[in-house]
Protein backbone atom coordinates (compact mmCIF):
# COMPACT_ATOMS: atom_id res chain seq x y z
CA UNK A 1 0.00 0.00 0.00
CA UNK A 2 1.32 3.44 -0.91
CA UNK A 3 2.23 6.15 1.57
CA UNK A 4 -1.04 7.99 2.08
CA UNK A 5 -0.44 10.50 4.87
CA UNK A 6 0.35 14.20 4.77
CA UNK A 7 2.05 16.83 6.87
CA UNK A 8 -0.46 18.86 8.89
CA UNK A 9 2.18 21.44 9.83
CA UNK A 10 1.45 23.48 6.70
CA UNK A 11 -2.06 24.42 7.83
CA UNK A 12 -1.63 27.39 10.20
CA UNK A 13 0.62 29.42 7.93
CA UNK A 14 -1.60 28.63 4.97
CA UNK A 15 -4.73 29.88 6.61
CA UNK A 16 -3.07 33.00 7.98
CA UNK A 17 -2.10 34.06 4.47
CA UNK A 18 -5.48 33.25 2.97
CA UNK A 19 -7.54 34.79 5.77
CA UNK A 20 -5.51 38.01 5.66
CA UNK A 21 -6.50 38.51 2.04
CA UNK A 22 -10.08 37.55 2.74
CA UNK A 23 -10.54 39.94 5.64
CA UNK A 24 -9.34 42.86 3.51
CA UNK A 25 -11.46 42.05 0.45
CA UNK A 26 -14.69 44.04 0.06
CA UNK A 27 -16.62 40.98 -1.15
CA UNK A 28 -15.46 38.66 1.62
CA UNK A 29 -18.07 36.31 3.04
CA UNK A 30 -19.67 37.30 6.33
CA UNK A 31 -18.38 35.44 9.33
CA UNK A 32 -14.88 34.79 7.99
CA UNK A 33 -12.06 35.61 10.38
CA UNK A 34 -8.42 34.76 10.89
CA UNK A 35 -8.10 31.43 12.69
CA UNK A 36 -4.89 30.65 14.53
CA UNK A 37 -5.26 26.87 14.45
CA UNK A 38 -7.61 25.92 11.61
CA UNK A 39 -9.22 22.62 10.83
CA UNK A 40 -9.14 21.40 7.26
CA UNK A 41 -12.80 22.38 6.85
CA UNK A 42 -12.10 25.95 8.01
CA UNK A 43 -9.11 26.20 5.73
CA UNK A 44 -11.12 24.92 2.77
CA UNK A 45 -14.05 27.25 3.42
CA UNK A 46 -11.81 30.31 3.42
CA UNK A 47 -9.87 29.09 0.40
CA UNK A 48 -13.13 28.66 -1.52
CA UNK A 49 -14.09 32.24 -0.72
CA UNK A 50 -10.73 33.63 -1.87
CA UNK A 51 -10.87 31.47 -5.00
CA UNK A 52 -14.27 32.93 -5.84
CA UNK A 53 -12.87 36.45 -5.56
CA UNK A 54 -10.10 35.55 -7.99
CA UNK A 55 -12.57 34.01 -10.43
CA UNK A 56 -14.67 37.18 -10.29
CA UNK A 57 -11.62 39.33 -11.00
CA UNK A 58 -10.58 37.09 -13.90
CA UNK A 59 -14.07 37.06 -15.37
CA UNK A 60 -14.53 40.82 -15.10
CA UNK A 61 -11.07 41.41 -16.55
CA UNK A 62 -11.52 39.15 -19.57
CA UNK A 63 -11.91 41.43 -22.60
CA UNK A 64 -14.34 39.32 -24.65
CA UNK A 65 -16.96 36.58 -24.33
CA UNK A 66 -14.85 34.66 -26.86
CA UNK A 67 -11.71 34.77 -24.70
CA UNK A 68 -10.97 32.10 -22.13
CA UNK A 69 -8.30 32.29 -19.45
CA UNK A 70 -5.62 29.69 -20.19
CA UNK A 71 -2.32 30.21 -18.34
CA UNK A 72 -0.67 33.14 -16.63
CA UNK A 73 2.23 35.04 -18.16
CA UNK A 74 4.84 36.93 -16.19
CA UNK A 75 2.95 36.21 -12.97
CA UNK A 76 0.59 39.14 -13.59
CA UNK A 77 -1.81 38.42 -16.48
CA UNK A 78 -3.73 35.69 -18.26
CA UNK A 79 -2.92 34.33 -21.68
CA UNK A 80 -6.24 33.64 -23.43
CA UNK A 81 -7.52 30.98 -25.82
CA UNK A 82 -10.55 30.94 -28.09
CA UNK A 83 -13.75 28.89 -27.66
CA UNK A 84 -12.18 25.79 -29.23
CA UNK A 85 -9.05 25.81 -27.05
CA UNK A 86 -8.68 22.46 -25.32
CA UNK A 87 -8.99 23.94 -21.82
CA UNK A 88 -11.64 26.58 -22.54
CA UNK A 89 -14.48 24.48 -21.14
CA UNK A 90 -12.91 24.57 -17.69
CA UNK A 91 -13.47 28.33 -17.43
CA UNK A 92 -17.27 28.03 -17.30
CA UNK A 93 -16.69 24.86 -15.28
CA UNK A 94 -15.06 26.91 -12.52
CA UNK A 95 -17.91 29.45 -12.71
CA UNK A 96 -20.42 26.62 -12.29
CA UNK A 97 -18.51 25.59 -9.15
CA UNK A 98 -18.95 29.15 -7.91
CA UNK A 99 -22.68 28.86 -8.56
CA UNK A 100 -22.82 25.54 -6.74
CA UNK A 101 -21.09 27.09 -3.72
CA UNK A 102 -23.27 30.19 -3.53
CA UNK A 103 -26.45 29.79 -5.56
CA UNK A 104 -25.74 33.35 -6.71
CA UNK A 105 -27.29 34.92 -9.81
CA UNK A 106 -23.96 36.46 -10.85
CA UNK A 107 -22.37 33.02 -11.08
CA UNK A 108 -25.32 31.56 -12.94
CA UNK A 109 -25.39 34.37 -15.50
CA UNK A 110 -21.65 34.36 -16.11
CA UNK A 111 -21.38 30.58 -16.37
CA UNK A 112 -24.11 30.58 -19.02
CA UNK A 113 -22.73 33.50 -21.00
CA UNK A 114 -19.12 32.32 -20.73
CA UNK A 115 -19.89 28.96 -22.37
CA UNK A 116 -22.14 30.39 -25.07
CA UNK A 117 -19.33 30.79 -27.59
CA UNK A 118 -18.29 27.17 -27.04
CA UNK A 119 -21.81 25.96 -27.83
CA UNK A 120 -22.01 28.18 -30.92
CA UNK A 121 -19.07 26.44 -32.59
CA UNK A 122 -19.84 23.72 -35.12
CA UNK A 123 -19.00 20.31 -33.68
CA UNK A 124 -18.15 17.41 -35.98
CA UNK A 125 -16.45 14.04 -35.61
CA UNK A 126 -13.19 15.79 -36.49
CA UNK A 127 -13.50 18.36 -33.70
CA UNK A 128 -10.85 18.07 -31.02
CA UNK A 129 -11.30 18.13 -27.25
CA UNK A 130 -15.08 17.67 -27.34
CA UNK A 131 -15.22 16.08 -23.91
CA UNK A 132 -12.99 18.71 -22.30
CA UNK A 133 -15.06 21.50 -23.83
CA UNK A 134 -18.56 20.25 -23.12
CA UNK A 135 -18.38 18.11 -19.95
CA UNK A 136 -17.24 20.77 -17.44
CA UNK A 137 -19.45 23.40 -19.07
CA UNK A 138 -22.72 22.21 -20.58
CA UNK A 139 -22.99 18.91 -18.70
CA UNK A 140 -22.15 20.50 -15.36
CA UNK A 141 -24.53 23.36 -16.07
CA UNK A 142 -27.33 20.93 -16.88
CA UNK A 143 -26.78 19.02 -13.64
CA UNK A 144 -27.07 22.24 -11.63
CA UNK A 145 -29.95 23.88 -13.52
CA UNK A 146 -31.89 21.21 -15.42
CA UNK A 147 -31.89 23.51 -18.47
CA UNK A 148 -32.99 21.33 -21.43
CA UNK A 149 -31.05 23.53 -23.85
CA UNK A 150 -27.79 22.68 -22.13
CA UNK A 151 -28.75 18.99 -22.27
CA UNK A 152 -29.41 19.13 -26.02
CA UNK A 153 -26.10 20.82 -26.73
CA UNK A 154 -24.15 18.35 -24.59
CA UNK A 155 -25.89 15.33 -26.15
CA UNK A 156 -25.12 16.57 -29.65
CA UNK A 157 -21.46 16.99 -28.72
CA UNK A 158 -21.31 13.52 -27.12
CA UNK A 159 -22.73 11.89 -30.25
CA UNK A 160 -20.13 13.65 -32.39
CA UNK A 161 -17.36 12.56 -30.06
CA UNK A 162 -18.52 8.95 -30.26
CA UNK A 163 -18.01 9.02 -34.03
CA UNK A 164 -14.26 9.07 -33.37
CA UNK A 165 -14.50 5.50 -32.07
CA UNK A 166 -12.92 2.72 -34.14
CA UNK A 167 -14.14 -0.79 -33.21
CA UNK A 168 -10.98 -2.40 -34.58
CA UNK A 169 -8.73 -0.42 -32.24
CA UNK A 170 -11.37 -0.33 -29.51
CA UNK A 171 -10.77 3.35 -28.82
CA UNK A 172 -11.54 6.87 -29.99
CA UNK A 173 -8.88 8.59 -32.07
CA UNK A 174 -7.51 11.60 -30.21
CA UNK A 175 -5.86 13.66 -32.94
CA UNK A 176 -5.91 13.81 -36.71
CA UNK A 177 -2.92 12.35 -38.55
CA UNK A 178 -1.69 9.44 -40.58
CA UNK A 179 -1.29 7.29 -37.47
CA UNK A 180 -4.16 6.28 -35.22
CA UNK A 181 -3.22 7.90 -31.92
CA UNK A 182 -4.81 7.94 -28.48
CA UNK A 183 -3.78 10.14 -25.54
CA UNK A 184 -4.46 9.29 -21.93
CA UNK A 185 -6.34 12.59 -21.50
CA UNK A 186 -9.13 11.08 -23.62
CA UNK A 187 -10.04 8.78 -20.75
CA UNK A 188 -11.36 11.73 -18.76
CA UNK A 189 -12.91 13.43 -21.77
CA UNK A 190 -15.07 10.34 -22.29
CA UNK A 191 -16.99 11.30 -19.15
CA UNK A 192 -19.33 13.11 -21.52
CA UNK A 193 -20.23 9.67 -22.92
CA UNK A 194 -21.06 8.26 -19.49
CA UNK A 195 -23.35 11.21 -18.87
CA UNK A 196 -24.97 11.02 -22.32
CA UNK A 197 -25.70 7.32 -21.86
CA UNK A 198 -28.00 8.24 -18.93
CA UNK A 199 -29.54 11.24 -20.64
CA UNK A 200 -30.84 10.08 -23.98
CA UNK A 201 -28.03 8.20 -25.74
CA UNK A 202 -27.68 4.79 -24.00
CA UNK A 203 -25.68 3.37 -26.90
CA UNK A 204 -22.72 5.56 -25.94
CA UNK A 205 -22.10 3.66 -22.69
CA UNK A 206 -20.51 0.74 -24.52
CA UNK A 207 -18.16 3.05 -26.43
CA UNK A 208 -17.05 4.65 -23.18
CA UNK A 209 -16.52 1.24 -21.59
CA UNK A 210 -14.49 -0.19 -24.47
CA UNK A 211 -12.38 2.94 -24.78
CA UNK A 212 -11.54 2.78 -21.06
CA UNK A 213 -10.69 -0.93 -21.28
CA UNK A 214 -8.31 -0.27 -24.17
CA UNK A 215 -6.52 2.44 -22.22
CA UNK A 216 -6.32 0.16 -19.17
CA UNK A 217 -4.71 -2.53 -21.31
CA UNK A 218 -2.30 -0.41 -23.34
CA UNK A 219 -1.43 2.67 -21.25
CA UNK A 220 -0.93 1.32 -17.75
CA UNK A 221 2.36 -0.37 -16.88
CA UNK A 222 2.53 -3.34 -14.53
CA UNK A 223 3.52 -1.11 -11.60
CA UNK A 224 0.58 1.30 -12.11
CA UNK A 225 2.48 4.10 -13.86
CA UNK A 226 1.33 5.25 -17.30
CA UNK A 227 2.34 6.26 -20.79
CA UNK A 228 0.89 9.41 -22.31
CA UNK A 229 0.51 8.49 -25.97
CA UNK A 230 -0.09 5.21 -27.80
CA UNK A 231 -0.22 4.63 -31.57
CA UNK A 232 -2.20 1.83 -33.24
CA UNK A 233 -2.36 0.05 -36.58
CA UNK A 234 -5.88 0.92 -37.79
CA UNK A 235 -6.04 -2.30 -39.83
CA UNK A 236 -5.18 -4.76 -37.07
CA UNK A 237 -5.74 -2.65 -33.96
CA UNK A 238 -2.29 -3.60 -32.66
CA UNK A 239 -0.09 -1.16 -30.77
CA UNK A 240 2.67 0.12 -33.08
CA UNK A 241 4.52 2.32 -30.61
CA UNK A 242 4.31 4.35 -27.44
CA UNK A 243 5.63 7.88 -27.17
CA UNK A 244 6.58 10.36 -24.48
CA UNK A 245 3.94 12.88 -25.53
CA UNK A 246 4.23 15.67 -22.98
CA UNK A 247 6.51 13.71 -20.63
CA UNK A 248 10.27 13.57 -20.19
CA UNK A 249 10.85 10.27 -22.01
CA UNK A 250 9.02 7.19 -23.21
CA UNK A 251 9.97 5.40 -20.00
CA UNK A 252 9.05 8.24 -17.62
CA UNK A 253 5.71 9.13 -16.06
CA UNK A 254 4.21 12.52 -16.86
CA UNK A 255 2.50 13.77 -13.71
CA UNK A 256 -0.58 15.20 -15.35
CA UNK A 257 -1.01 12.06 -17.44
CA UNK A 258 -0.95 9.95 -14.28
CA UNK A 259 -3.53 12.27 -12.75
CA UNK A 260 -5.74 11.93 -15.85
CA UNK A 261 -5.56 8.16 -15.42
CA UNK A 262 -6.67 8.36 -11.78
CA UNK A 263 -9.56 10.68 -12.63
CA UNK A 264 -10.65 8.70 -15.68
CA UNK A 265 -10.54 5.21 -14.19
CA UNK A 266 -12.30 6.40 -11.04
CA UNK A 267 -15.11 7.76 -13.25
CA UNK A 268 -15.21 4.54 -15.26
CA UNK A 269 -15.63 2.49 -12.09
CA UNK A 270 -18.23 4.89 -10.71
CA UNK A 271 -20.29 4.58 -13.89
CA UNK A 272 -19.94 0.85 -14.58
CA UNK A 273 -19.10 -0.89 -11.26
CA UNK A 274 -16.71 -3.00 -13.37
CA UNK A 275 -14.08 -4.41 -10.97
CA UNK A 276 -11.42 -4.13 -13.68
CA UNK A 277 -11.68 -0.36 -13.51
CA UNK A 278 -11.52 -0.41 -9.73
CA UNK A 279 -8.31 -2.45 -9.86
CA UNK A 280 -6.58 -0.17 -12.35
CA UNK A 281 -7.79 2.99 -10.58
CA UNK A 282 -6.26 1.68 -7.36
CA UNK A 283 -2.99 0.78 -9.11
CA UNK A 284 -2.64 4.22 -10.70
CA UNK A 285 -3.55 5.99 -7.46
CA UNK A 286 -1.22 3.94 -5.28
CA UNK A 287 1.71 4.48 -7.67
CA UNK A 288 1.06 8.22 -7.78
CA UNK A 289 0.84 8.59 -4.00
CA UNK A 290 3.92 6.46 -3.39
CA UNK A 291 6.04 8.69 -5.66
CA UNK A 292 4.98 12.12 -4.43
CA UNK A 293 7.52 14.48 -2.85
CA UNK A 294 7.13 15.50 0.76
CA UNK A 295 4.71 18.36 0.12
CA UNK A 296 2.33 16.16 -1.94
CA UNK A 297 2.57 18.24 -5.17
CA UNK A 298 4.34 16.36 -7.98
CA UNK A 299 7.17 17.45 -10.18
CA UNK A 300 5.92 17.86 -13.74
CA UNK A 301 7.44 14.47 -14.62
CA UNK A 302 8.38 11.98 -11.94
CA UNK A 303 11.63 11.00 -13.72
CA UNK A 304 12.92 14.39 -14.86
CA UNK A 305 16.67 14.20 -14.06
CA UNK A 306 16.49 17.74 -12.68
CA UNK A 307 14.38 16.59 -9.68
CA UNK A 308 14.33 18.06 -7.01
CA UNK A 309 14.95 21.26 -8.97
CA UNK A 310 12.45 20.43 -11.72
CA UNK A 311 9.20 22.44 -12.04
CA UNK A 312 6.16 21.31 -10.07
CA UNK A 313 2.66 20.91 -11.52
CA UNK A 314 -0.09 22.07 -9.19
CA UNK A 315 -2.68 21.25 -11.87
CA UNK A 316 -1.68 17.58 -11.75
CA UNK A 317 -2.13 17.67 -7.98
CA UNK A 318 -5.61 19.19 -8.30
CA UNK A 319 -6.70 16.70 -10.97
CA UNK A 320 -5.37 13.78 -8.94
CA UNK A 321 -7.08 15.02 -5.77
CA UNK A 322 -10.43 15.19 -7.53
CA UNK A 323 -9.97 11.72 -8.99
CA UNK A 324 -8.84 10.23 -5.67
CA UNK A 325 -11.93 11.63 -3.94
CA UNK A 326 -14.15 10.22 -6.69
CA UNK A 327 -12.47 6.84 -6.26
CA UNK A 328 -12.80 6.96 -2.48
CA UNK A 329 -16.53 7.70 -2.69
CA UNK A 330 -17.05 4.53 -4.73
CA UNK A 331 -14.39 2.40 -2.99
CA UNK A 332 -15.91 -0.76 -1.43
CA UNK A 333 -13.07 -1.16 1.08
CA UNK A 334 -13.56 1.03 4.16
CA UNK A 335 -9.82 0.97 4.85
CA UNK A 336 -8.89 2.13 1.38
CA UNK A 337 -11.71 4.66 1.34
CA UNK A 338 -10.40 6.31 4.51
CA UNK A 339 -6.81 6.22 3.26
CA UNK A 340 -7.69 7.80 -0.08
CA UNK A 341 -9.74 10.56 1.51
CA UNK A 342 -6.86 11.22 3.91
CA UNK A 343 -4.46 11.45 0.98
CA UNK A 344 -6.73 13.78 -1.00
CA UNK A 345 -7.10 16.12 1.95
CA UNK A 346 -3.34 16.17 2.30
CA UNK A 347 -2.88 17.15 -1.35
CA UNK A 348 -5.50 19.89 -1.03
CA UNK A 349 -3.88 21.15 2.17
CA UNK A 350 -0.62 21.65 0.30
CA UNK A 351 -2.42 23.41 -2.53
CA UNK A 352 -4.03 25.74 0.03
CA UNK A 353 -0.68 26.57 1.61
CA UNK A 354 1.25 29.79 0.86
CA UNK A 355 3.56 27.76 -1.38
CA UNK A 356 0.82 27.08 -3.94
CA UNK A 357 -2.23 29.22 -3.20
CA UNK A 358 -2.11 32.59 -4.95
CA UNK A 359 -2.78 35.61 -2.75
CA UNK A 360 -0.69 38.23 -4.55
CA UNK A 361 -0.24 39.44 -8.13
CA UNK A 362 -0.80 36.19 -10.01
CA UNK A 363 -4.51 36.20 -10.98
CA UNK A 364 -4.84 32.41 -10.86
CA UNK A 365 -6.02 30.46 -7.82
CA UNK A 366 -3.09 28.03 -7.84
CA UNK A 367 0.57 28.79 -8.49
CA UNK A 368 3.35 26.64 -9.96
CA UNK A 369 1.53 24.80 -12.71
CA UNK A 370 3.32 23.28 -15.70
CA UNK A 371 1.38 23.44 -18.93
CA UNK A 372 4.04 22.59 -21.54
CA UNK A 373 7.55 21.86 -20.32
CA UNK A 374 9.09 21.70 -23.78
CA UNK A 375 7.44 24.98 -24.71
CA UNK A 376 8.79 26.64 -21.60
CA UNK A 377 5.30 27.26 -20.15
CA UNK A 378 6.09 26.37 -16.57
CA UNK A 379 5.67 27.86 -13.09
CA UNK A 380 2.37 29.52 -13.99
CA UNK A 381 -1.28 29.58 -13.07
CA UNK A 382 -3.53 27.29 -15.10
CA UNK A 383 -7.27 27.80 -15.51
CA UNK A 384 -7.93 24.07 -15.65
CA UNK A 385 -5.88 23.49 -12.51
CA UNK A 386 -8.08 26.02 -10.72
CA UNK A 387 -11.24 24.30 -12.01
CA UNK A 388 -10.16 20.87 -10.77
CA UNK A 389 -9.10 22.32 -7.43
CA UNK A 390 -12.62 23.64 -6.90
CA UNK A 391 -14.13 20.41 -8.19
CA UNK A 392 -12.12 18.45 -5.63
CA UNK A 393 -13.25 20.70 -2.78
CA UNK A 394 -16.89 20.34 -3.84
CA UNK A 395 -16.59 16.56 -4.18
CA UNK A 396 -15.51 16.41 -0.56
CA UNK A 397 -19.05 17.41 0.40
CA UNK A 398 -20.02 13.79 -0.20
CA UNK A 399 -17.45 12.34 2.21
CA UNK A 400 -18.73 11.31 5.63
CA UNK A 401 -17.69 13.84 8.31
CA UNK A 402 -15.56 12.78 11.25
CA UNK A 403 -17.76 14.44 13.88
CA UNK A 404 -20.88 13.21 15.65
CA UNK A 405 -24.24 14.67 14.64
CA UNK A 406 -25.94 17.05 17.05
CA UNK A 407 -29.09 15.76 18.73
CA UNK A 408 -32.32 17.09 17.27
CA UNK A 409 -35.27 16.99 19.65
CA UNK A 410 -38.00 18.37 17.43
CA UNK A 411 -38.72 19.24 13.81
CA UNK A 412 -41.38 21.52 12.41
CA UNK A 413 -42.36 22.59 8.92
CA UNK A 414 -44.93 24.80 7.28
CA UNK A 415 -45.77 21.91 4.91
CA UNK A 416 -45.40 18.14 4.82
CA UNK A 417 -44.27 15.64 7.46
CA UNK A 418 -40.93 16.84 8.85
CA UNK A 419 -40.26 13.67 10.88
CA UNK A 420 -39.56 11.80 7.64
CA UNK A 421 -36.35 13.78 7.22
CA UNK A 422 -35.11 12.47 10.57
CA UNK A 423 -36.15 8.81 10.49
CA UNK A 424 -32.82 7.43 9.24
CA UNK A 425 -34.46 6.07 6.08
CA UNK A 426 -33.29 7.42 2.71
CA UNK A 427 -36.39 5.85 1.20
CA UNK A 428 -38.74 8.31 2.91
CA UNK A 429 -38.74 12.10 2.51
CA UNK A 430 -40.10 15.34 3.83
CA UNK A 431 -42.17 16.40 0.82
CA UNK A 432 -43.47 19.90 0.11
CA UNK A 433 -44.25 22.13 -2.85
CA UNK A 434 -42.83 25.52 -3.73
CA UNK A 435 -41.24 27.66 -1.03
CA UNK A 436 -41.00 25.66 2.17
CA UNK A 437 -38.83 25.37 5.27
CA UNK A 438 -37.82 22.60 7.63
CA UNK A 439 -36.86 23.81 11.12
CA UNK A 440 -34.85 21.69 13.54
CA UNK A 441 -34.61 22.26 17.30
CA UNK A 442 -31.39 21.14 18.96
CA UNK A 443 -31.25 19.79 22.50
CA UNK A 444 -29.51 23.00 23.58
CA UNK A 445 -27.76 26.02 22.09
CA UNK A 446 -24.61 24.77 20.38
CA UNK A 447 -21.88 25.74 17.93
CA UNK A 448 -23.11 24.57 14.52
CA UNK A 449 -21.07 24.57 11.32
CA UNK A 450 -22.83 22.39 8.75
CA UNK A 451 -25.99 20.64 7.70
CA UNK A 452 -25.83 17.22 6.12
CA UNK A 453 -28.57 16.78 3.53
CA UNK A 454 -29.72 13.91 1.32
CA UNK A 455 -31.94 15.00 -1.56
CA UNK A 456 -34.24 12.24 -2.81
CA UNK A 457 -33.29 11.57 -6.43
CA UNK A 458 -30.29 13.83 -5.93
CA UNK A 459 -28.37 11.98 -8.61
CA UNK A 460 -30.93 13.25 -11.14
CA UNK A 461 -31.81 16.68 -9.79
CA UNK A 462 -30.30 19.55 -7.81
CA UNK A 463 -31.81 22.01 -5.37
CA UNK A 464 -30.99 25.53 -4.25
CA UNK A 465 -30.96 25.42 -0.44
CA UNK A 466 -30.76 28.20 2.13
CA UNK A 467 -29.63 27.55 5.70
CA UNK A 468 -30.53 29.91 8.54
CA UNK A 469 -29.98 29.75 12.29
CA UNK A 470 -31.76 31.14 15.33
CA UNK A 471 -31.48 31.09 19.10
CA UNK A 472 -35.21 31.51 19.74
CA UNK A 473 -36.91 30.13 16.62
CA UNK A 474 -38.27 33.59 15.81
CA UNK A 475 -35.35 35.76 14.69
CA UNK A 476 -33.34 34.08 11.94
CA UNK A 477 -29.99 34.76 10.28
CA UNK A 478 -28.97 33.19 6.98
CA UNK A 479 -25.56 31.50 7.05
CA UNK A 480 -25.49 29.67 3.73
CA UNK A 481 -27.00 29.57 0.26
CA UNK A 482 -25.82 26.75 -1.97
CA UNK A 483 -26.81 24.25 -4.65
CA UNK A 484 -26.62 20.48 -4.28
CA UNK A 485 -24.47 18.63 -6.82
CA UNK A 486 -27.05 16.80 -8.90
CA UNK A 487 -24.72 13.80 -8.68
CA UNK A 488 -25.75 11.84 -5.59
CA UNK A 489 -28.86 10.63 -3.79
CA UNK A 490 -26.73 10.25 -0.68
CA UNK A 491 -25.61 12.83 1.84
CA UNK A 492 -23.81 16.09 1.08
CA UNK A 493 -22.22 18.13 3.87
CA UNK A 494 -22.95 21.84 3.44
CA UNK A 495 -20.65 23.79 5.73
CA UNK A 496 -20.51 27.41 6.85
CA UNK A 497 -18.71 29.57 9.41
CA UNK A 498 -19.30 28.15 12.90
CA UNK A 499 -22.01 29.98 14.78
CA UNK A 500 -24.06 29.44 17.92
CA UNK A 501 -27.69 28.38 17.49
CA UNK A 502 -30.56 26.42 19.01
CA UNK A 503 -32.62 26.24 15.81
CA UNK A 504 -31.47 25.41 12.28
CA UNK A 505 -33.68 26.02 9.24
CA UNK A 506 -33.28 24.52 5.77
CA UNK A 507 -35.36 26.32 3.11
CA UNK A 508 -35.99 25.23 -0.45
CA UNK A 509 -38.20 26.15 -3.41
CA UNK A 510 -38.31 23.19 -5.75
CA UNK A 511 -35.57 21.39 -7.68
CA UNK A 512 -34.21 21.42 -11.20
CA UNK A 513 -36.97 18.99 -12.21
CA UNK A 514 -40.01 20.71 -10.69
CA UNK A 515 -41.66 22.51 -7.79
CA UNK A 516 -41.75 19.52 -5.42
CA UNK A 517 -39.14 19.39 -2.62
CA UNK A 518 -37.99 16.01 -1.36
CA UNK A 519 -35.43 16.05 1.43
CA UNK A 520 -34.79 12.44 2.39
CA UNK A 521 -32.64 13.17 5.46
CA UNK A 522 -31.23 16.24 7.22
CA UNK A 523 -28.63 16.35 9.99
CA UNK A 524 -26.91 19.18 11.90
CA UNK A 525 -23.18 19.09 12.62
CA UNK A 526 -20.83 20.89 15.03
CA UNK A 527 -17.55 22.42 13.75
CA UNK A 528 -15.84 19.93 11.48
Amino acid sequence: MARLGWRSSILPAALAAVAAVLCCAPSASAGVSTLADPTFAEQARIARAVARQRLVATEEGTPSRRYYAYYTVGDIAWKYAGPTGWASGFVPGALWSGYQMTGGAWWLDHARSRQRAIGAEEVTADSLNIGALFYPSFVKGYKLTGDPGLRRTALRAARMMALRYDPVVGAMRSRAGDEFNVIIDSLTKSQVLWWAAKNGAPELAEIGRRHALTIARDFVRADGSTWHLVFYDPITGAVTRRDQGSGWSVDSTWARGQAWAILGFAAAYRETSDPRFLAVARDCTDWYLAHLPEDEVPFWDFLDPAVPDAPRDSSAAAIAASGIIDLALAEPSAVRRAAYLDAARGILSSLMSPAYFSTAANPAVLLHGTYLWRGGIVDCGLAYGDAFFLEALMRLRRAAPEVAELRIVRARADKGLPARALDGDLGTSWVSRGKASLELLLSKSREVAAVRVALAGGDRRAALLRVSVSEDGVRWRRVLRTVTSGETAGFETLDFAATRARWVRVSCSGTTTGVVNRLAEVRVLPPL
